[in-house]
């Protein structure tokens, strides 16, 4: 079978878009797999800030090309596809998820302190950062990971604050980079740490195809954040923070999520359990969107 796979050309939607065909070539020796570059909207606009530029910044022109019979499938951090989404795509496969955590990314001569001049791109971010951790300056930052820490080190940010994800993906070797990290006690992105695969859902054969490459759990965890995402609304722009956790020899799924109250300067927060088995994404749903109306509820108040 011939397989052509969208990408954007970043080293980390590379490395993802790689990973994800050296699984399919373990599945099957016999796929003629080629990798085709697409530049998107976020990737051409550096300088606007993300939530200016709209939903699908970073996946609407490779949901173009797929449409369009341009390429079979995209590969995408899901946490950037939007959860309003075309109804002619699915998202058809989630490789076992990588870490979920947001991580400073700082330099080992500063320390970071009140008055630290910190960069993120994130809505979602900066809102967590200023009521967790009140006396750091928050600044915008854009770019790919790589010109991310080349502007950190160069000293115009005292830190930055990344997904691990995309370093542990790249191998980025921090210590010999001169620089430390740390984890966040801030919500993840829905979806924050997974690696969406996109086909057309007309196309039975890719989609069983891809079936062969998908983690249940991560499929599972990853549908109820979006889900509640959805729910809530307001879209990947949302100062929202979801994480599921499947515990599978319980067989209960785990769903906490967490919104910023710009107005009143608070963190508002729903958690929900279920018992169900992990291929229960009917079930995931429906505490998704129980606990997205309930965030959305307090927020109105």
């Amino acid at each position: 079978m011939k397989l052509v796979i969208g990408s954007r050309g970043s080293k980390l939607a590379l490395a993802q878009t790689y990973y994800v065909k050296e699984l399919l070539e373990r599945i099957d020796k016999n796929l003629d797999i080629e990798i085709k570059i697409i530049k998107t909207k976020g990737d051409i606009n550096q300088r606007a800030p993300i939530s200016q530029l709209g939903l699908g910044v970073f996946s609407r022109e490779l949901d173009i090309k797929m449409l369009n019979h341009e390429i079979d499938i995209a590969v995408h951090s899901l946490k950037d596809v939007p959860t309003l989404w075309n109804r002619d795509l699915t998202i058809a496969a989630t490789p076992e998820r990588e870490s979920y955590y947001d991580v400073m990314v700082y330099r080992r001569d500063k320390e970071i302190g009140d008055n630290s001049i910190v960069g993120t791109s994130s809505i979602r971010r900066r809102a967590f950062l200023s009521l967790k951790y009140p006396g750091i300056k928050i600044v915008p930052l854009r770019g790919n990971l790589d010109t991310r820490l080349k502007k950190l080190r160069d000293g115009k940010y005292e830190g930055i604050v990344v997904a691990e994800a995309g370093l542990r993906r790249l191998k980025i070797d921090l210590d010999t980079l001169n620089l430390d990290s740390v984890r966040l006690e801030i919500p993840p992105a829905p979806a924050q740490g997974v690696i969406g695969v996109a086909a057309r859902k007309k196309d039975r054969e890719i989609i069983k195809l891809l079936k062969r490459i998908n983690d249940s759990k991560t499929y599972l965890e990853s549908s109820a954040e979006r889900w509640a995402l959805r729910t809530y609304g307001g879209g990947c722009q949302a100062p929202f923070g979801a994480l599921a956790r499947y515990d599978i020899r319980r067989r209960e799924l785990h769903l906490i999520c967490s919104v910023v109250d710009l107005e009143n300067r608070r963190i508002l927060e729903e958690e929900g359990r279920i018992k169900c088995d992990i291929g229960d994404i009917e079930g995931a749903k429906k505490l998704a969107r129980d606990l997205g109306s309930k965030l959305r509820e307090k927020i109105e108040l």
